[in-house]
């Protein structure tokens, strides 16, 4: 534990002299004033907000859709936020520093990674908790399903930093890893709607290639598709995307353990 909590330490400093804090707490202000400025929308004198015009299903749907793109735009900050991290832990000198203290490579690794997630987690957690708490402030309602769908972003975050943890360590370059995530991204976004380019292959070993590419690679964009099913409570999951993009995440993580211990610094 207190190995865990240097490197904790270290990560969290290296994000603070990078500025990375300042641009998330912007993105928080701008919606939390968007928010909190919104004029009174009226009918006949009526806010509609105080009162029954609107169902509170409809309201609680439209926050879900909300709370869905404030994560995913989130996370792509986030993205960008990380992919430095890694290759300058393992810059020349520093990454020798760390590796003559009594621990194994494949903890130093799986150290650093949970440490670099639980800072961006505890960000987002507050981010997203305040803007929440402005639109139970300022409109009166009271979005229930929001912490599962605050849960959820986690283990989606866990999956697409384990792309760019790995991408960043066999690379050592931010840029790749940025990029390598990008590619992966559009890539599953093409790979979920392969079916409708059967019609114009009309091949069958391309078909199969297809999908066996849709099976291993991670599916984020599917992943996203959850968050309104989730924090409106609709019960309608697609459980598929979410744990074989967790396979294909630990498998690059298992991997990276393997590439950090043989390599030679």
């Amino acid at each position: 534990m207190p190995k865990f909590l240097a490197i904790l330490h270290d990560s969290f400093l290296e994000i603070k002299v990078r500025k990375i804090f300042y641009l998330y707490w912007i993105v928080a202000l701008i919606n939390i004033f968007i928010i909190a400025l919104l004029p009174d929308l009226q009918i006949n004198g009526t806010n509609i907000m105080d009162s029954d015009i609107i169902p509170p299903e409809f309201l609680n749907e439209a926050l879900s859709h909300y709370f869905g793109r404030f994560f995913g735009f989130f996370m792509l900050l986030m993205v960008f936020g990380t992919a430095g991290l890694l290759p300058s832990f393992l810059s020349k000198g520093r990454v020798e520093l760390a590796l003559s203290k009594p621990i194994n490579r494949y903890n130093l690794l799986i150290m650093k990674f949970f440490a670099v997630f639980l800072i961006q987690f505890v960000v987002l957690a507050i981010v997203s908790i305040l803007i929440w708490l402005t639109i139970v402030i300022r409109i009166g309602t009271y979005p229930s399903g929001f912490f599962f769908g605050l849960l959820y972003a986690a283990l989606q975050f866990l999956i697409i930093y384990s792309i760019v943890f790995f991408l960043g360590l066999w690379s050592n370059s931010a840029g790749i890893a940025i990029m390598g995530y990008f590619m992966l991204y559009f890539a599953g976004q093409l790979l979920s709607i392969r079916e409708g380019i059967y019609a114009f292959l009309n091949n069958q070993t391309w078909e199969n290639i297809l999908d066996t590419a849709y099976h291993i690679l991670a599916k984020i964009s599917e992943i996203s598709d959850n968050y309104v099913s989730i924090m409106s409570q609709h019960g309608r999951i697609d459980y598929y995307p979410v744990w074989s993009s967790l396979l294909f995440g630990a498998s690059l993580l298992l991997i990276g353990m393997l590439i950090f211990k043989r390599r030679d610094y």
